[in-house]
């Protein structure tokens, strides 16, 4: 049983930072046909990953769609926790449009990263800030949970998560694949009235590259 206390604290965290998170009146509104030119480019992002066993990360797209990903699991509230663009997690919002972006590292390496770049329209800059603040509260009802997912056409996965925290000027939480101990970073953030989301796994160290990658996008949105 979750302490109730540690859920109240985050939750008014979560209220507070929502003022963080919304941008002043006059930033540009962003329209569902803008959401691909602000992805960011590969090579600025080389020198966010590089270090030991990656001196150059060579990052390439390896995904790109505008569609949601409908993964299954049993804890259908957590798997927006563990990967972005989820069907159980955009569904039902008032969303406009979203752009995904994937790139992944060269693979002869022997560490090796996968960025994954969510940006998502909503109607309003409120809507994208209630969006992203009910994301980072149902991550929280996910702290310490086993989340298990069929993944179309790939093997299923386990995967461990912990607890979230606030990040910059989002949230974030950190999940471990069962089966190998990889660990990946989930950030989520926003300004205007875009949501952005970035995931980063890797085999190496996860420190605060999802957040650097996320503080990216957001220098693109004008406001």
């Amino acid at each position: 049983m979750r302490n109730p206390h540690t859920l109240g604290m985050f939750t008014a965290g979560i209220a507070a930072a929502g003022w963080v998170l919304a941008a002043p009146a006059v930033a540009a509104p962003v329209e569902a046909g803008d959401l691909a030119a602000l992805q960011p480019d590969p090579a600025s992002l080389n020198s966010i990953f590089a270090g030991p066993g990656l001196r150059n990360p060579s990052l390439a797209v390896t995904d790109h769609s505008n569609g949601l990903r409908n993964y299954k699991s049993i804890e259908k509230g957590c798997v927006g926790a563990v990967y972005p663009a989820t069907e159980s997690t955009y569904g039902g919002t008032s969303f406009r449009g979203i752009d995904l972006q994937t790139l992944t590292s060269d693979v002869t390496g022997p560490v090796r990263v996968r960025v994954t770049t969510v940006i998502a329209a909503f109607p309003t800059e409120e809507a994208a800030s209630d969006f992203v603040s009910e994301t980072a509260q149902s991550w929280q009802n996910c702290a310490g949970d086993q989340v298990n997912l069929t993944l179309p056409g790939q093997d299923d996965e386990q995967w461990y998560v912990q607890t979230p925290s606030e990040a910059g000027d989002g949230f974030a939480v950190r999940t471990n694949r069962v089966s190998d101990h990889s660990t990946c970073s989930h950030v989520i953030t926003g300004k205007s009235n875009a949501a952005i989301e970035v995931l980063v796994c890797s085999s190496g160290i996860v420190s605060d590259q999802a957040l650097k990658v996320a503080d990216q996008v957001r220098a693109g949105i004008i406001g």
